[in-house]
């Protein structure tokens, strides 16, 4: 496993469910498609902007941080681009989810970003 893109991904997910605005703008991409497929199928997107927005309002409203719980499944880079697959357990809006996620990575002006994040509800 990619050692790098573990301890960037830790990084990302302790920042993030913390609400560090400024480090999630700088961690994701611009170009940043995210997909999650919830456990009756439906799906959702959501673009870099409207990830700023959710962790704004979450910050704002001084709600408690997000679980930061996580299994590392693979990690690998090759060349500029790399890929993260985890399991996350979450409580957002109340409702508790256990999701696996595949992070795409791309290396960036000069750093590691996340472009495309796969969001996927599992069995409990």
């Amino acid at each position: 496993m990619n050692e790098e893109l573990i301890a960037i991904t830790k990084e990302v997910i302790a920042r993030a469910t913390h609400y560090d605005v400024p480090y999630v703008k700088q961690a994701y991409a611009d170009k940043l498609f995210i997909m999650n497929v919830d456990d009756d199928g439906s799906v959702a997107t959501m673009t870099k902007e409207q990830l700023v927005g959710f962790q704004q309002q979450r910050k704002d409203a001084n709600l408690p941080p997000l679980s930061d719980k996580t299994e590392f499944h693979y990690a690998v880079a090759d060349g500029n681009m790399g890929v993260v697959a985890i399991t996350r357990e979450l409580d957002v809006n109340g409702r508790h989810s256990r999701r696996f996620l595949t992070l795409i990575y791309e290396y960036l002006d000069g750093r590691w970003q996340i472009v495309k994040e796969t969001s996927i509800a599992r069995a409990k």
